[in-house]
């Protein structure tokens, strides 16, 4: 289950972050990250939508900086992780991919939305990135270490990967991650890979 972090759960470069954008932009990430939080999906299909956006985003927006993003988000992700102590996510066996790319869709859209307004408003690009780092950090802040390792990995390779195209969800299979790894062991077969 997904648990709510408060402003003092958030950590201080963050929490430092957030109160130069404003309330009004704060406000509208809070009710992004609620309707998220809120849609009816299985927690495999939860983090394989936030796999998807972070690819999404790391290659759309930070293209030639994609692996310090990804790097900056485990990290405040981790902090936020810690400080909650979530139980791990059960696995689940729903494979229902409309939903997922719908929430994708959406979640991507919303955030769209807030960085259109930023732009408008005149805000610096670097309230904006923090933003988007702020959004995607307190969403998966809401698990485990494990679960932001894999989310985090497999979007890594979603980039990486020239067959991914930007939009595209990445699958994040729970079950995967809980395998042994042998010396002999095919680790592309194994890590979760970007396809439509």
């Amino acid at each position: 289950m997904l648990r709510h972090p408060r402003m003092n759960d958030l950590p201080p470069l963050l929490t430092e972050a957030l109160s130069a954008i404003g309330p009004e932009t704060e406000a509208r990430m809070g009710d992004l990250i609620n309707d998220f939080v809120t849609l009816p999906l299985s927690e495999e299909d939860r983090l394989s939508v936030l796999a998807g956006a972070v690819a999404t985003i790391a290659t759309t927006r930070y293209l030639q900086h994609r692996p310090i993003f990804i790097a900056a988000l485990r990290c405040w992700a981790l902090e936020i992780s810690i400080t909650l102590s979530p139980a791990p996510p059960r696995a689940g066996f729903d494979r229902r991919r409309g939903p997922v790319a719908e929430a994708q869709d959406g979640l991507l859209s919303g955030l769209d939305a807030i960085l259109r307004t930023m732009l408008d408003d005149g805000s610096a690009k670097h309230h904006r990135l923090v933003t988007e780092l702020a959004v995607m950090a307190q969403l998966l802040g809401r698990y485990d270490a494990h679960s932001i390792h894999l989310v985090l990995t497999a979007a890594s390779l979603a980039c990486e990967d020239p067959r991914w195209r930007t939009g595209y969800t990445v699958p994040v299979l729970l079950s995967d991650g809980a395998q042994l790894l042998t010396r002999d062991a095919c680790l592309d077969m194994l890590a979760p890979r970007g396809t439509a």
